[in-house]
């Protein structure tokens, strides 16, 4: 009798320390900031969000703010889905909205300007990310 009672504990045993680590694995992975800069260099937002492992740049940004992206002709939807090389072009971000033809909204990550999508930026705990509005033709 001693040997089943001590397998029943030892499978509970077990069975709570996968939930236990299935938890912290789902819970957040640290906190990320965004920050949107408007035509006149005034900051529309600056707001810290937890993110878990689930969660990518654009995920947070479509979930916290009002977002708009480019269409196969480069018009504003929000239907947001990626385009050709499979990201996405961000156009407009609550009050924020470029034409892509003569403005746009850069990403900076960590004040270094980003040359990747925003789907192709990965999240680590600190991150700083600017979107500004930016004339084309502004150096970088």
């Amino acid at each position: 009798m001693q040997k089943y009672i001590l397998t029943v504990v030892a499978i509970v045993v077990l069975i709570l320390g996968f939930f236990a680590f299935s938890k912290n694995y789902n819970d957040e992975l640290g906190e990320i900031t965004i920050i949107v800069i408007d035509e006149m260099g005034d900051t529309i937002s600056n707001k810290t969000y937890k993110f878990t492992a689930s969660d990518s740049l654009f995920s947070i940004l479509d979930e916290e703010f009002e977002v708009g992206c480019a269409d196969s002709s480069y018009h504003i939807t929000t239907d947001c889905e990626p385009l050709l090389y499979g990201s996405r072009v961000i156009l407009k971000i609550d009050t924020l909205e470029t034409d892509w033809l003569n403005n746009y909204i850069g990403i900076y990550e960590n004040d270094e300007y980003s040359n990747l999508g925003i789907d192709l930026i990965s999240l680590n705990d600190g991150d700083v990310f600017r979107f500004e509005y930016k004339e084309v033709g502004d150096d970088e």
